[in-house]
């Protein structure tokens, strides 16, 4: 009956009732779309919120793992009362067996814990999410966390009343608006409709519609026929670049390959391209049953000349570093930039172990020698780690990352060095990064102390100044400052610790002089990286002003090495900290890249010769040492006489350090040396010790 119906309507009315029925039919299906969308949406956020909850327990839950500290996992699985729709969490060791949990009030743990796996479900409208606990490679255990949807439900309601009002007020205002613009429509469309065909059906635009409306359709009437004489015009021109187009569409293809796989900066493959063309040398190496080995390469104090120069600076050096490694590669091995101031070579079926060993002994060398890079002639090194396939892994992962870690045990040796990876540093990377999170912990806390070593005139004996040392006990363990201290610089730690090393050992010498002692300076070790920063003078100025200790009681002790970067930079700055009054020392003189240039030029008051020099001094009764040993021997008495000639002449102070003998006192006093520092007079002693040493040594002020 109604289809009879419909089909005797007129078109008009055909026509009102398939868009009215198309409005109902697409409200219908976008509000089962959107639900559906809503649906999917609120288990996703669900699942995501519960991940990320899931990981955050995770990552706060190693520790408790580790130690075995169920307390701990407790009490972090508390925080998630505040979270209303968790509805149980459980902390699994490595056996699946329940460490610690959490069970919100009305429910109860309801799955196998056996047969957990990490991922994620949906059974019941709950959701059941498991996270592996890992350190490294190794899993540690399990998170377990349930969520209820109870949530959902309401707003389904209300999403159901939402659409109903939808469909009512769609279908009427569907009717009202088609009605009435139907009999103002039909004419003109059906016009636009046969010129379509035609256009359609011949491809040509040459035929246009008489027009004299100025309304919306007489507007769509001229904008059609001023379209088909754009088209018109533009087919003749496409037809022409069509060419153009083609090469244009060729070269931007390129364009996005080359950024794809080669670094901006360098034109080296970049992390992608490495990773892929590892893996494929790999798959080659399997298949011909052959070697082949991976350097890690690391720039050292790279980021001193980054904050001190600018990154315009370092990108250059980046830029000359890439060119003097290509050139010492062979063709077919590969260089890659794996970003910031590391690169990657892969070298393919290598000879031998030894080939391997040169390469990295020539790179090192070649990075070793002085750079000029706009104008200012910079001094890098680099670190070198190596793995190799198939020893220390069988993909391009596990190589990397053995390959990065053997890296990190070359920068322990010193600078310019290289390894070849051993499983037992992963054993050493475990020790590294627990002590970075401790670090970390201990710097935040300021869980550091500091002791105080005297330095005595070598005539009369008496106290001219004390060194400020920093000292870690980390538990029951001292951790020496040779250990914490690199690890320090590499996680971005070294300026909060030495601006608090500043701090104390001024505050500390100017509540000696508030209590009635006469006080002596206090020397300060500054690293490179602060010394070159561009807040060094302002943390300086900060640490008199707020202790309130004068300039001239504060020396402050740089390496050579702080002149890599740029002397010009550190001639400013020294020269700064001497306007202010504040003296300066070389520390560990001797064992840096010396120049006697900078020694004129730069504004120091002291110099101090670096104790392996003196822990070679031999007694003068030793008649029975070896011929070579007693060459070397002299050797370091002639360079420590070296050291202090040069010294005097111009004009500066001479400390010795780490010394620990009688004979080696006499030795030093006879080559002129000024002043003593070691066990032979002190160890360096805690705040309280130096009270009383300060007392005993400088008496108290009249």
């Amino acid at each position: 009956m109604m289809f009879s119906t419909i089909t005797r309507a007129s078109f008009f009315h055909k026509q009102l009732i398939a868009i009215i029925g198309t409005n109902l039919l697409v409200l219908g299906i976008a509000a089962l779309l959107i639900y559906s969308a809503f649906v999917d949406d609120y288990r996703d956020n669900l699942i995501k919120t519960m991940d990320s909850h899931a990981s955050l327990l995770s990552a706060a839950s190693r520790s408790a793992l580790l130690f075995n500290d169920e307390r701990a996992g407790q009490t972090i699985l508390a925080s998630l009362e505040k979270i209303p729709a968790v509805r149980y969490v459980q902390i699994l060791d490595s056996r699946k067996a329940i460490f610690a949990t959490y069970t919100r009030e009305g429910q109860s743990s309801d799955i196998s814990l056996s047969d957990i796996e990490p991922g994620y479900y949906f059974t019941n409208d709950n959701l059941y999410l498991t996270q592996e606990i890992t350190l490294e490679q190794d899993v540690l255990g399990y998170i377990l966390l349930s969520a209820d949807t109870l949530s959902l439900q309401g707003q389904q309601r209300r999403y159901g009343q939402m659409v109903l009002w939808v469909f009512l007020l769609g279908s009427l205002l569907a009717y009202l608006l088609n009605w009435r613009m139907q009999k103002r429509l039909q004419s003109p469309i059906k016009r636009l409709i046969r010129l379509v065909d035609y256009v359609a059906k011949e491809g040509l635009y040459d035929q246009r519609i008489f027009n004299r409306r100025e309304d919306e359709i007489g507007r769509l009437v001229n904008g059609v026929n001023s379209m088909l004489d754009t088209i018109e015009d533009h087919q003749f021109k496409l037809s022409e670049h069509s060419e153009h187009l083609e090469g244009i569409v060729a070269l931007r293809t390129e364009q996005l390959y080359e950024r794809a796989n080669f670094d901006a900066l360098t034109q080296l493959p970049n992390r992608h391209s490495l990773t892929d063309k590892i893996a494929q040398a790999i798959e080659r190496a399997k298949d011909k049953n052959s070697n082949l080995a991976l350097m890690f390469l690391d720039l050292d104090r790279f980021k001193v000349i980054n904050d001190s120069l600018g990154h315009f600076m370092g990108d250059k050096l980046l830029i000359e570093v890439a060119k003097k490694i290509q050139q010492r590669i062979k063709d077919g091995d590969v260089v890659g930039r794996w970003g910031g101031d590391e690169f990657v070579i892969l070298i393919e079926n290598p000879q031998d172990i030894s080939s391997v060993d040169a390469l990295a002994k020539d790179i090192i060398a070649a990075l070793s020698l002085p750079l000029i890079v706009a104008g200012h002639q910079l001094h890098i090194s680099t670190s070198i780690g190596i793995a190799c396939f198939p020893k220390d892994g069988d993909d391009a992962s596990s190589l990397l990352k053995h390959a990065d870690t053997s890296m990190y045990k070359a920068k322990e040796i010193g600078l310019g060095q290289f390894r070849f990876f051993e499983q037992a540093m992963l054993n050493d990377s475990v020790r590294r990064l627990t002590l970075e999170t401790q670090l970390r912990e201990a710097a935040a806390q300021q869980q550091f102390q500091l002791v105080y070593q005297p330095k005595i005139n070598i005539l009369d004996e008496s106290l001219v100044g004390l060194e400020a040392l920093i000292r870690w006990k980390n538990g029951q363990e001292y951790i020496h400052p040779s250990v914490f201290l690199p690890i320090a610089e590499d996680i971005g730690l070294m300026e909060s610790i030495s601006v608090w090393v500043l701090n104390q050992a001024c505050q500390q010498n100017a509540d000696w002089q508030r209590v009635g002692i006469d006080i002596v300076p206090v020397a300060v070790n500054l690293p490179a990286s602060f010394i070159m920063g561009p807040h060094c003078l302002d943390f300086i100025n900060n640490a008199l002003n707020q202790s309130g200790l004068a300039a001239k009681f504060l020396e402050i002790e740089i390496t050579e090495n702080t002149f890599i970067a740029s002397t010009e930079l550190a001639i400013d700055v020294l020269s700064a900290l001497h306007e202010l009054g504040v003296n300066v020392a070389i520390d560990d003189f001797g064992t840096g890249y010396s120049c006697m240039s900078y020694l004129r030029d730069l504004p120091i008051s002291t110099l101090k010769i670096d104790g392996t020099f003196i822990n070679d001094l031999v007694a003068p009764k030793v008649t029975d040492t070896p011929h070579s040993a007693k060459d070397t021997h002299q050797r370091d008495q002639g360079i420590i006489r070296s050291i202090i000639l040069l010294g005097k002449s111009l004009g500066l102070s001479i400390v010795a350090e780490c010394v620990e003998q009688e004979f080696q006192v006499d030795i030093l006093r006879q080559m002129g040396c000024d002043i003593i520092q070691g066990y032979y007079y002190s160890k360096p002693l805690s705040v309280n010790d130096a009270d009383s040493y300060l007392r005993s040594h400088v008496g108290n002020q009249t």
